[in-house]
């Protein structure tokens, strides 16, 4: 996070990013964010801008982490049996 503090806004001890730089700190783009904002994701308007709430944002973004390529199940050890017979 670089130290720009015009991005933050603190409301009632909350911490809150504007939608840009919270995207970008997230690696996502803006316009993800905004279609996010309409599945879920929280968000408050203020003075014309858009604020994401840190905590509940951040919570809500691993909430809809899905991992690329889960990984393969193993294959059981082939029994004694099998080879026995």
């Amino acid at each position: 996070m670089s130290d720009n503090d015009d991005d933050l806004l603190i409301l009632n001890g909350k911490r809150y990013w504007k939608q840009s730089r919270w995207s970008r700190d997230k690696k996502i783009t803006v316009r993800t964010a905004a279609r996010h904002r309409e599945l879920g994701l929280p968000w408050l308007d203020w003075g014309g801008e858009v604020y994401i709430p840190e905590l509940e944002g951040d919570a809500y973004i691993v909430s809809r982490v899905r991992r690329r390529n889960p990984p393969r199940r193993r294959r059981q050890a082939i029994t004694a049996e099998i080879g026995a017979a």
